[in-house]
């Protein structure tokens, strides 16, 4: 018997041998005894995973992946985790509170190694690959566009979240990197101000007390006003009317790495918010290129512009931004289906109403948008003004593949919210992987009684009606549903052997 609300593993026939789903058992007599540890660092967990037989990490009909001959495209990996995020409620409760750190850092973990392969220390290294790794600096790119409360940040209001830079910062730790040369910023200087207010920097602090939050100590962000081509923008020819003049934040230029940590949004001029967005917290007065985001611009993009930048002729030890991108990492733990700001997060209807516990992993900034961009198309804006995304919106992806800086593919999925399926995620020209670690946000015990049936037990972190599914094959090719209940309790009076189970929130 499996039970993959949570990985767990039962043998037993009696109301004595119960394994409670999230604590991996050890076997002691005929009496299995449960480890009581909710959480596993993956080394942990795969070890235990192996001693078990338990359900793997990764059921392999939960992911889809190209023929080997897609090793030579750009890839992206899309990791599903049902259970790092789990805010009981939608509105009202501090969303940010309930963020499981150890499952997001397994998550990331995960998806940098089927970037890079290796073993999880070689993936890394792959990602943070320049010599002499105790010397490089790296800057974390994150959204705090809502955050205008230098203590507080935005409340209940959709932001960044600490969770996936931290995952970030072990990361390069792991790969030689000292966290003392690291960068967590957004330099938006739009009114209102905005800030990485203290909650989110005690959260980093408490794991790395030495992380930077904005410049390096030595860096020449309030150096020289006067033009250099090394901190401004270089606008693209084409426009009709060029863009203002526009200075970019030194804390990139005085980099190695650049990693962009973007929430996936729509906006409501904009149509979204993804990677290339994110970066208008690179520039100054980001508010003078909204006639270049908010309406349709066929010439160039600013967006691809500023990703393309700085341009010195004839020095190619200056890096332009896109080429200090070593990862995109998408948080979709949240998101926001319908707006950029004044929102709570919202549960999306493709993931059966539950939080989508997602993150979106590419060393490539463009392919990494395309993909967030199909995947937050097919939700429904819902109610907030946002509505379906315009045409245009894309263009700034045609722009930026155009110069260079990536590869640019769209896959329409159903728009109406239907279910999100991955295998419909069928790209071309883009590795695309999706990896599903953890299926329902419910937690799930799975108990054999006398008489040989199977008693369910669960809890969701909404209320509500769940469904029971039930397969005799681990990937879960043969699922079917076998009933539902509100009350978090199921009877399966004749079990197959073996026997799977998933709990799937109704809502």
């Amino acid at each position: 018997m499996r039970s993959t609300g949570k990985p767990a593993r039962t043998t037993g026939h009696s109301l004595n041998n119960v394994a409670p789903a999230g604590f991996w058992p050890y076997l002691v007599g005929e009496r299995m005894v449960p480890l009581m540890r909710t959480r596993l660092d993956r080394r942990e967990f795969l070890r235990r995973a192996a001693w078990a037989s338990a359900a793997p990490l990764v059921l392999p009909g939960r992911s889809w992946a190209l023929s080997p001959a897609a090793d030579a495209l750009p890839r992206v990996v899309h990791v599903h985790h049902a259970m790092a995020a789990r805010c009981p409620s939608a509105a009202g409760l501090a969303y940010r509170d309930f963020v499981d750190q150890e499952a997001v850092s397994v998550m990331l973990n995960q998806a940098v190694q089927s970037l890079k392969g290796g073993s999880l220390e070689e993936a890394w290294q792959g990602v943070f690959a320049l010599t002499n790794p105790e010397t490089r600096r790296l800057v974390i790119k994150v959204n705090c566009n809502n955050a205008t409360d230098a203590a507080d940040g935005a409340g209940d209001i959709i932001d960044a979240i600490p969770e996936p830079a931290i995952a970030t910062i072990q990361g390069f730790v792991m790969a030689g990197g000292l966290s003392a040369n690291c960068s967590i910023f957004d330099a938006t200087t739009s009114s209102p101000a905005r800030h990485i207010a203290t909650w989110f920097r005690e959260k980093v602090a408490a794991i790395f007390p030495d992380v930077i939050f904005g410049a390096f100590p030595d860096s020449s962000s309030g150096g020289n006003d006067a033009f250099d081509p090394r901190t401004y923008v270089t606008w693209d020819p084409a426009y009709l009317t060029p863009p203002p003049e526009t200075r970019l934040t030194s804390i990139v230029l005085d980099a190695d790495y650049l990693v962009n940590i973007p929430i996936v949004k729509r906006h409501s001029q904009a149509n979204v918010t993804l990677g290339y967005k994110n970066h208008l917290g690179c520039i100054t007065d980001p508010g003078n290129l909204h006639p270049y985001l908010y309406e349709d611009v066929p010439e160039a993009s600013v967006l691809a512009d500023i990703m393309g930048s700085p341009v010195v002729s004839g020095d190619p030890s200056v890096k332009s931004f896109a080429q200090k991108t070593v990862l995109t990492v998408g948080d979709m733990l949240y998101g926001q289906p319908c707006s950029n700001f004044g929102q709570n997060p919202m549960p999306w209807s493709i993931y059966r109403n539950e939080w989508p516990n997602c993150l979106f992993v590419s060393g490539d900034p463009v392919a990494a948008d395309s993909v967030m961009f199909d995947v937050l198309d097919s939700q429904p804006g819902g109610g907030g003004g946002c509505g379906s995304v315009m045409g245009w919106a894309r263009r700034f992806l045609q722009f930026a593949e155009q110069k260079g800086q990536g590869v640019h593919e769209h896959v329409a999925l159903p728009a109406n919210g239907e279910l999100f399926d991955p295998s419909l995620m069928t790209y071309s020209r883009i590795d695309y992987r999706y990896l599903d670690m953890w299926a329902s946000g419910a937690e799930l015990t799975c108990t054999r009684i006398e008489n040989g049936a199977i008693l369910l037990e669960w809890e969701h972190y909404f209320p509500g009606l769940c469904e029971v599914w039930r397969a005799t094959q681990h990937d879960f090719s043969d699922a079917s549903i076998l009933g539902a209940s509100p009350t978090g309790q199921y009877v399966d009076a004749n079990p197959p052997e073996p026997a799977y189970y998933q709990i799937l929130f109704k809502g």
